[in-house]
């Protein structure tokens, strides 16, 4: 079975946090990362996990996604930046609302969704890079604990308000056929522009509003 590990950021968030990211990863399974901006420096010092084997794919995310920058672009007046603008990496400000900051949280969906719409693997766990690995995980785990065969997606749920997943960890099978096409209905929800029809615009929303209209359309997959 070939399992994949994708997450993104930029220098800033280098420096900031994602460091402890590249410094504990542990799984034996390839790891993307989609940058935006100048990492040399990090791809450079980071070729490999801590088992020294593991590759790390880097990859330009403007590059791999051309219609991201369409999305920016054509959003940037409405969309409500809880960043500082034309800040270098866009420092974030902390006390802004975040919900309706489309952009800042649309890098997250282009990347993942490249990587499991090219077809390369057979599972895909996204990972946010503010994560620090603690235990190696195993082929064996992941089918037995995390994401059986049987089951289409897994994630972390919360179980109190605000009522939406905490999208810093979620796996894909994509050996399912309904995986694929929930992961192409989550990527057309911002080459479409669907999301600005929810009332709130963040990743983690947005991935609960296709989830939920698979559930009631489909209330036989385990979503």
């Amino acid at each position: 079975m070939k399992i994949a590990i994708v997450t993104s950021l930029n220098k800033k968030l280098y420096e900031y946090y994602a460091h402890r990211f590249f410094e504990t990863y542990s799984w034996p399974f390839d790891c993307y990362v989609y940058h935006e901006g100048d990492i040399d420096d990090v791809i450079e010092k980071h070729h490999y996990g801590t088992d020294g084997k593991t590759p790390f794919f880097y990859r330009n995310i403007y590059d791999e996604n051309p219609t991201l920058k369409d999305f920016i672009n054509r959003n940037e007046n409405r969309n409500q930046f809880s960043t500082i603008r034309g800040t270098k990496n866009s420092e974030i400000v902390y006390g802004l609302d975040f919900i309706k900051d489309a952009i800042r949280f649309s890098y997250k969906v282009y990347a993942k969704t490249h990587l499991m719409l090219e077809g390369n693997y057979d599972y895909v766990f996204w990972v946010d890079a503010d994560v620090m690995f603690k235990k190696i995980m195993t082929e064996e785990i992941i089918l037995k604990d995390i994401l059986p065969q049987d089951y289409t997606i897994c994630y972390l749920n919360r179980p109190a308000p605000p009522y939406y997943p905490e999208c810093g960890f979620v796996g894909y099978n994509l050996t399912n056929k309904h995986t694929r096409k929930f992961v192409e209905e989550l990527r057309n929800y911002y080459e479409q522009d669907l999301l600005f029809n929810e009332s709130q615009w963040h990743d983690s929303f947005v991935w609960n509003r296709v989830r939920e209209k698979y559930l009631s359309g489909q209330p036989q997959l385990d979503l």
